[in-house]
C-alpha cells in the first residue's frame, strides 16, 4: 500500500493518493504525518486505487477519534473522499456519521468522482 500526499500551498490543500490495500496502520502513518506537519485546510483522500480488504469500522472510528485530537493544529476547511465502488463509498459516509459524533470541526462528505470532490472542495 502506498499513500502520497500532495501539498497544494496556494489552495490550502493536501491530496492523499493511495493505492493497493489501504490498512488501518498505513492511514495511521499518513495522518501523523499530516498532523504533526503543517496540516492544510481542505484535504481530498483519493481512495479510487485502493483494493483489498477493508479496515473494520472499529478502526474507522478510530481514525475519527485521533483526527478529534488535532483538531486545534488544523485551520476550519473541509475533508473529502472519494471512493471508486459502492463498498468504500459507504465506509466515506461511516466516516461522515462517526465524524458527526465525535463533532470534528472539518466538513467531510464521500464523493464518487474526483471532479465533485474538487468542486464541493473549492466551495
Amino acid at each position: 500500500m502506498t499513500i502520497l500526499p500532495h501539498v497544494h500551498d496556494t489552495r490550502s490543500l493536501t491530496v492523499f493518493t493511495a493505492k493497493g490495500e489501504l490498512t488501518f496502520d498505513g492511514q495511521m502513518a499518513a495522518l501523523r504525518d499530516f498532523y504533526n506537519g503543517t496540516p492544510t485546510a481542505d484535504v481530498i483522500w483519493d481512495l479510487r486505487m485502493t483494493s483489498g480488504n477493508r479496515i473494520s469500522v472499529v478502526e474507522l472510528r478510530k481514525i475519527v477519534v485521533f483526527i478529534k485530537q488535532y483538531a486545534d493544529r488544523r485551520p476550519p476547511g473541509r475533508t473529502a473522499l472519494v471512493s471508486a465502488d459502492n463498498l468504500d463509498f459507504g465506509w466515506g459516509r461511516v466516516v461522515e456519521m462517526y465524524a458527526e459524533i465525535e463533532n470534528l470541526p472539518w466538513h467531510i462528505r464521500t464523493f464518487s468522482s474526483m471532479s465533485e470532490a474538487t468542486r464541493w472542495i473549492n466551495g
